[in-house]
């Protein structure tokens, strides 16, 4: 979950989506991850190669879901519907290990001058000085870029994090305000390859089998 948390940590607006497909790659204090994306206009899903029992993540129809096996049975949490559970049942310490990888504001976006390249793509190096939830400063470095499949990428995470968190990422916004995409997030995200390749429309399809959360809990407390 923090991987995807620092994935999302970006986003930019544009009129429509267009198609394409990714890999990222993302680095934390519990490993690096590889996360293959794909989208077709307002629908996105992300896998994790490295750990396919994780399953995978999806945006349809503007709601955000979580697709995993659990007890042999294919179960489909509703993101919104997962982060009212928890607080309702007071799981505020436990969402505060993801909370605190948010951005609360952004202090300076500023070019640095320098270009670098990521993907295949050129963008401009910028300097961020943001504070996350916790309260604790960060300086980081980013790789921008106006490209529009970057964009398009950016944006669709965005509103899958709002699925999540039910709030847009100031940094986010920040970039949205300057039209741009995010190519490189400090040595924590990078697009490694990107590609307007359209994805099967059966990859954003939920599966038919599947329990819900509720359905599970509901299952567990009749036996």
């Amino acid at each position: 979950m923090r991987h995807l948390v620092t994935g999302l940590l970006l986003a930019a607006s544009l009129p429509a989506l267009a198609d394409g497909q990714a890999t990222l790659e993302s680095r934390s204090d519990q490993g690096n991850a590889t996360m293959e994306v794909r989208w077709a206009g307002d629908d996105l899903r992300m896998d994790f190669p490295q750990q396919a029992q994780a399953g995978f993540m999806l945006l349809k129809d503007g709601n955000g879901y979580m697709v995993t096996r659990m007890q042999g049975q294919t179960l489909v949490m509703d993101m919104a519907r997962l982060k009212q559970m928890a607080e309702s049942m007071g799981g505020d310490q436990a969402m505060a290990g993801v909370t605190s990888q948010q951005a609360d504001s952004v202090e300076r976006l500023e070019a640095t001058g320098e270009r670098e390249t990521v993907a295949g793509l050129e963008g401009e190096v910028y300097a961020l000085t943001w504070t996350d939830k916790a309260g604790n400063a960060h300086d980081d470095t980013l790789v921008l870029s106006d490209d529009d499949q970057v964009r398009e990428l950016m944006r669709a995470f965005h509103a899958y994090q709002r699925t999540m968190t039910g709030e847009p990422d100031p940094i986010a916004s920040a970039l949205e305000e300057e039209g741009l995409g995010m190519l490189r997030f400090g040595d924590r995200f990078r697009i490694a390859s990107l590609s307007d390749e359209a994805p099967a429309a059966s990859a954003f399809e939920l599966p038919e089998d599947a329990m819900s959360m509720e359905d599970m809990m509901n299952r567990a407390l009749s036996q």
